[in-house]
């Protein structure tokens, strides 16, 4: 795995977290229990800190940086879908699922049960109250999120949260 201490901070890793041999984290990271990071993920805290709370997965290619001397805190049980990325300092509350492509920049502030459609950009010091989808560029709120909606994040975070157990027993690099 490429994990890196940086300027004396060790990245910390819960138990039962799979992190991919080729996602790269580095510095003041604290990942939770049962989280997936994926491929290609990068978790950068060579300025900022990084907080992933347990249960919550960042997808294959998703980025997580924060600005120095801030945080990037992203909650419990939450989707970072492929290719996300986040700039801290913000705050992820929980159960919320930010699509694939998306970017969350500086300053925002996202609700619990929140949706970030796939490819949206939440502007700067955007504050979005629980359970709000939005979507577009720049990301505009789409209407309240569904309870179909919630079941189907709730299932994608179960999804993963079995991915990372699974990996952790039977992914094995093989050379063809």
């Amino acid at each position: 795995m490429a994990i890196y201490e940086f300027e004396g901070k060790v990245p910390k890793i819960g138990k039962g977290t799979f992190v991919h041999p080729e996602a790269v984290i580095i510095g003041d990271v604290e990942i939770g229990d049962n989280c997936y990071i994926g491929a290609t993920a990068v978790l950068r805290a060579d300025t900022g800190k990084i907080k992933i709370g347990d249960g919550t997965n960042v997808q294959d290619g998703a980025i997580i940086h924060a600005d120095p001397g801030t945080e990037a805190v992203i909650g419990r049980n939450n989707l970072i879908g492929h290719g996300a990325m986040l700039h801290g300092p913000l705050v992820v509350g929980e159960d919320v699922m930010v699509g694939i492509s998306s970017v969350v920049l500086t300053g925002c502030e996202i609700g619990d049960g929140c949706i970030i459609g796939a490819g949206s950009v939440v502007r700067n010091n955007t504050k979005l109250a629980p359970r709000r989808m939005v979507a577009g560029v720049p990301a505009s709120e789409v209407r309240e999120v569904s309870e179909n909606a919630v079941t189907m994040t709730k299932i994608g975070v179960q999804i993963y949260q079995e991915l990372a157990a699974r990996s952790l027993r039977g992914m094995k690099k093989v050379e063809l």
